[in-house]
């Protein structure tokens, strides 16, 4: 959590199940500290999900949706469609994409 009361992630690669499992550790410590969570997500090669990390990321975004107030995901464009249509039926927090050059824009709008 950064001293801006951040959390920012890095996705890489595939997510598995266990990738869920250690971000759920680091949200939950940023949760205790923090009413409603605000989170930089940002996807560098990312590929994805394996069916068992998909299925744990779901379960995760269901069972603290409480928790998050703004979600900023920055990464490659193709992912924003297929990302945000999925996750909407789930999410209350606001979710907002930005190319991954707009790294200024999207910490701003965290922190509006």
């Amino acid at each position: 959590m950064g001293e801006d009361g951040i959390l920012r992630v890095t996705v890489t690669g595939t997510v598995s199940q266990s990738d869920i499992e250690q971000f759920a550790e680091q949200f939950e410590k940023a949760a205790s500290d923090q009413e409603k969570v605000r989170m930089l997500i940002e996807l560098k090669d990312f590929e994805g999900w394996d069916f068992k990390g998909l299925w744990a990321d779901l379960r995760f975004d269901v069972s603290h949706q409480d928790q998050m107030e703004r979600i900023a995901i920055l990464g490659d464009k193709r992912w924003e469609d297929w990302g945000t249509a999925l996750s909407d039926p789930f999410f209350k927090a606001e979710l907002k994409f930005f190319e991954t050059d707009e790294r200024a824009a999207a910490e701003a709008w965290l922190q509006a």
